[in-house]
């Protein structure tokens, strides 16, 4: 995941898989964190594990 970025008045946060290219924006970190471990546990479950 990457620093949260300023777009216009909202602030946004990126995030990207280091397994695939599976990118994503999110309003919180918090947000992205819950949907980069729902990616990693359907997409890359012994990913997943180890994390």
């Amino acid at each position: 995941m990457s620093e949260p970025t300023n777009s216009g008045r909202r602030t946004a946060v990126t995030g990207r898989c280091e397994h695939c290219e599976w990118e994503a924006l999110a309003a919180s970190y918090s947000e992205m964190v819950e949907m980069y471990n729902s990616h990693l546990r359907e997409e890359h479950p012994k990913a997943w594990l180890r994390a």
